[in-house]
């Protein structure tokens, strides 16, 4: 069994204590439907489950990815972007996966044991799989875990990893018996220890900060999974993976697997013209349209833990000021978004209100600002602005902003408008600027290059650690230019804390305080709805399962 991590931040230490995903999902039918709404749960996990001798040997399978990726390591902020977490994916593995429920597992295909050997200090042994090799034949032992920790704990800054958040409370990475045996000991306890365990880099990438940072902007990382990358097609957008002949595990019963960027608006088209074998429906009718043209195609849907947001820059301009921002909080209306973007998805609508957990986890609290446009004004009031006729003006220039979304996304383009449209009406004018799918990410997330920016962001099971890395200003993955010094301690009591409920607690205080300063503005949650063509075993909407890339497949005739 090989799962790799469907939302690579795991790999980037970007994890907490898992929160029981216990809250029923209603669903509603679709407004033309006369039916009244019966609220349903849904499963974790709906994707095709059969024993694996009915899964045919041999094959490929087709998917899209927003683009391709802008660089192959999954540690760096670039390497965790849409698509590049999935085509890094099959490729690599950790001792520890995720099971359906969210809990974390061995991996016996990298481990054979996994266990805390002591509480004070935290010291965590684990008996690596001795068959497993890179994809050169270099055995995978303690060195890489090593090299690993000293690349990503932030103690050299020629590094630059996307997060240093677990890394950084590892007091040592040692051999114990062999090396085959991993001991790491903590200087602090930790509560989120098996994020360390996820995936791991080979020793020579690790222990060379050029190599970590830019060797592999247009190659495929060493392979420590079932799949190696054998091709990557920048002109033809296609990533080709094939099975790792040195993989030590199941055979895969894939053949190959082919990553093809396509961008939102060509989806439905390339599902229905039998180009992809599979695409993610979200919050978009157009594509559930399209599917449902596909004879056979299943839809799939499950629980959630993504949120689409407004990412705003303040290094310069009006959102320098956090009461404009916390004005925006006020101004725009989440619920009226979430509305409209699950509209005729026949999804009830569940606005976001936390920068920490989702609202079908544990610990969920709202703590977003109520939407009230008279408080926005006295905020926009109080930060030196005056209602001039239809503009907000200080200092005899008008409060104007831009809001950039990737190119060719209805659902992206649709919620911009939204927002520009509520703004609007209280006199900010909004422009939206579209920038290139394929590098939206990088060029303009990354570097900056953006005043508010829309995008969706995937949740983890392990919420408290995963929002660590967007807001530490030294975080490679704070994209917003500020942060609130008092959350470097909050964020340590919470990683310090094995009470679940104080912990909780923390994490409250910690959304509390990102919510006082206002660095982004969470919109609403995203339906985790899925079309894949029929047959298709293994794959499809999951909340937080790993996917075994040995057992996806095709039925067997």
């Amino acid at each position: 069994m090989s799962r790799a991590f469907g939302a690579m931040a795991l790999v980037a230490a970007v994890l907490a204590v898992a929160s029981g995903c216990t809250a029923d999902v209603p669903v509603e039918p679709s407004p033309s439907a006369s039916t009244p709404a019966e609220p349903i749960e849904l499963p974790a996990t709906d994707w095709l489950r059969v024993d694996r001798d009915e899964v045919a040997d041999g094959g490929d399978l087709r998917l899209a990815v927003p683009a391709l990726p802008t660089n192959y390591n999954p540690y760096l902020a670039d390497g965790l972007a849409p698509g590049a977490r999935d085509v890094i994916g099959p490729t690599t593995g950790g001792p520890l996966v995720f099971d359906e429920s969210g809990a974390t597992i061995v991996d016996e295909d990298y481990a054979t044991s996994v266990e805390v050997t002591s509480q004070a200090p935290l010291v965590v042994e684990a008996r690596l799989n001795p068959d497993a090799v890179w994809e050169d034949g270099t055995p995978i032992t303690v060195r890489d875990y090593i090299a690993t920790w000293q690349a990503l704990n932030g103690a050299d800054p020629a590094y630059r990893p996307a997060s240093t958040a677990g890394y950084e409370s590892v007091g040592s990475v040692a051999e114990g018996e062999d090396e085959y045996h991993l001991v790491m000991t903590f200087a602090a306890p930790y509560a989120d220890w098996p994020a360390l365990l996820t995936g791991v880099l080979k020793a020579s990438i690790a222990g060379d900060p050029a190599v970590f940072n830019e060797g592999f902007v247009e190659r495929g990382m060493p392979s420590s999974g079932p799949f190696v990358v054998t091709g990557i097609d920048v002109a033809g957008q296609v990533v080709t993976l094939e099975r790792n002949p040195l993989w030590w595990g199941e055979t895969p019963k894939l053949d190959r697997i082919l990553f093809r960027a396509v961008n939102e608006d060509g989806l439905g088209s390339s599902f229905s013209g039998d180009e992809i074998d599979a695409m993610r429906i979200s919050s978009n009718p157009d594509l559930a349209e399209a599917a449902e043209s596909v004879d056979g195609a299943a839809i799939q849907m499950a629980r959630g833990g993504g949120w689409t947001n407004v990412l705003l820059n303040t290094g310069a301009g009006p959102l320098a000021d956090s009461s404009v921002r916390e004005a925006l909080a006020a101004m725009i209306d989440r619920e009226q978004i979430a509305d409209v973007a699950d509209a005729g998805l026949g999804l009830a609508a569940v606005a976001q209100g936390s920068f920490i957990f989702s609202p079908d986890q544990d610990g969920y609290v709202d703590d977003a600002p109520a939407h009230d446009p008279d408080a926005g004004a006295n905020l926009l009031t109080a930060a030196g602005y005056s209602k001039e006729e239809d503009s907000w003006v200080k200092d005899g220039e008008a409060l104007e902003l831009t809001l950039t979304v990737p190119a060719d996304s209805a659902t992206e383009q649709r919620r911009a408008e939204q927002i520009r449209d509520q703004l609007g009406e209280f006199g900010i004018p909004v422009e939206i600027a579209s920038a290139p799918a394929a590098t939206f990410f990088r060029d303009t997330v990354i570097a900056g290059d953006f005043e508010m920016a829309t995008f969706s962001r995937a949740g983890s099971p392990f919420p408290i650690s995963s929002s660590e890395a967007f807001f530490p200003l030294a975080s490679a993955s704070d994209f917003t230019g500020t942060t609130d010094a008092a959350l470097g301690e909050l964020y340590d009591r919470a990683a310090a804390e094995v009470d679940a409920a104080a912990r909780t607690e923390i994490a409250n205080d910690i959304d509390r305080a990102i919510w006082a300063y206002v660095p982004m503005l969470p919109l609403a949650t995203i339906p985790n709805v899925w079309a894949v063509r029929e047959g298709l075993v293994g794959y499809g909407a999951a909340e937080y399962e790993s996917i075994d890339w040995t057992s996806v497949g095709w039925i067997a005739a």
